[in-house]
């Protein structure tokens, strides 16, 4: 404020404004120098890292590609950005190059190979998850997921068994899939998977399934589309019921200011059975803290069916909800936590039968990492929230997580 062109004093005040997560404030302050002295570094490497991390990629890359020839944190950056934007390769090659000088160096070295390794290495993920709700349906899900990369492209492959009953019923359903996804260009993510779902209660039925799905960056958000094929085994009366739906989808998700981040989207859903839906949602979010990140925010739902079918799912006329939420995530060390709850109101018709009900729940998930390579989680999900679960009304999911990395 007394020296208003001193560079030094605005170029570290931008980086500790980007160091509280005022990404929009540092920049700022980095472009009043730059806008004195164009080829100041300092002032570029500051800007650069805002700009990655409010995930501004493609205006971050070429300011870390200007400084990078004989700079660390901007090799580093450039290849945190590649990785970000799917040009897995070419950040593995910028990483590999890397000489570190000092022991601040080495420990950043360290988490840029973690998170290359969290997007490269083949892994595991196995889960378990046991569901329940107020109909007296019950599940046991289990799956196993592998996901791995060659070259720029991703690719997975996802079995699932499914045991599902009720007090009049006990049905199977075996999942197998396989997804490709990959980034073209920084802009722009393609992907799409093909499989199959048997299902069992007496007789064997086998359909086929799968999913597309492209993503453009636009504005400083993302914009895309979603086409679903899916055979619907959340319960034993839809797995008897052979309930196949197609989801048509299109989102829209944009950060407004650095705390600020909205989103919506629409999904078209036709089911086997003659009936089909329009279901909206509306989420806005507030980040009150950035380490521990503390965000609040408001979900608006609504979810309309040409009629009831009585065909196993909840099939509302006319459903809107509104919740109030609270989440927390918190990463130290070997653990990590995440915590969210929500109250709000939900009115909808089904059955000729007018219903209004004040609603709460959560979810939550705790995670421990003894290597770096091992991650052993358990999560939890509940509450009242007619349109959380595909039966409706209240219910909850419990199960443990591993996942290993390679």
């Amino acid at each position: 404020a007394r020296e208003p062109k001193h560079r030094e004093a605005r170029t570290h005040l931008a980086r500790v404004l980007s160091w509280q997560g005022e990404l929009s404030e540092a920049v700022e302050e980095a472009d009043k120098v730059l806008k004195e002295h164009p080829n100041d570094r300092e002032a570029l490497l500051v800007k650069a890292d805002a700009l990655q991390w409010r995930g501004d990629y493609s205006e971050a890359i070429p300011l870390y590609r200007q400084l990078a020839a004989d700079n660390f944190d901007a090799q580093l950056g450039l290849s945190r950005s590649l990785l970000a934007t799917g040009n897995r390769t070419a950040s593995v090659e910028i990483m590999n190059s890397l000489k570190t000088g000092n022991p601040r160096q080495e420990r950043e070295l360290i988490k840029l190979r973690e998170s290359i390794d969290q997007e490269t290495r083949p892994s595991l993920d196995a889960r378990y998850n046991y569901f329940s709700d107020s109909d007296d349906n019950r599940l046991n899900r289990y799956s196993l997921s592998s996901n791995f990369s060659i070259g720029n492209q991703k690719l997975g492959l996802t079995y699932r068994h499914t045991d599902a009953e009720d007090d009049t019923r006990d049905n199977r359903a075996e999942d197998l899939s396989f997804r490709v996804y990959s980034n073209p260009t920084e802009w722009l993510t393609l992907g799409g998977g093909l499989g199959f779902t048997q299902l069992r209660d007496g007789r064997t039925s086998t359909f086929p399934t799968g999913h597309l799905r492209i993503e453009t960056k636009l504005f400083r958000g993302a914009a895309g589309a979603t086409v679903h094929r899916e055979v619907l085994s959340e319960t034993a009366e839809l797995i008897e019921n052979r309930i196949r739906m197609t989801d048509v989808g299109l989102y829209l998700s944009q950060p407004l200011t650095d705390r600020i981040t909205v989103y919506a989207g629409y999904n078209y859903k036709d089911f086997s059975d003659g009936n089909h839906a329009n279901d909206v949602r509306l989420v806005s979010q507030y980040a009150l803290y950035f380490n521990p990140r503390i965000a609040i925010g408001h979900r608006f739902r609504f979810l309309d069916f040409h009629e009831q079918s009585r065909s196993g799912f909840f099939d509302p006329s006319n459903y809107i909800a509104n919740r109030v939420f609270t989440s927390y995530w918190l990463e130290r060390d070997r653990y990590y936590t995440y915590l969210e709850g929500y109250f709000g109101y939900e009115t909808f018709r089904r059955n000729r039968v007018a219903s209004d009900n004040f609603i709460y729940g959560g979810s939550g998930s705790v995670g421990y990492k003894p290597i770096s390579r091992l991650a052993i989680e358990f999560n939890a999900e509940g509450g009242t929230f007619a349109a959380g679960s595909a039966s409706g009304f209240n219910y909850f999911v419990i199960g443990p997580r591993v996942l290993f990395r390679f």
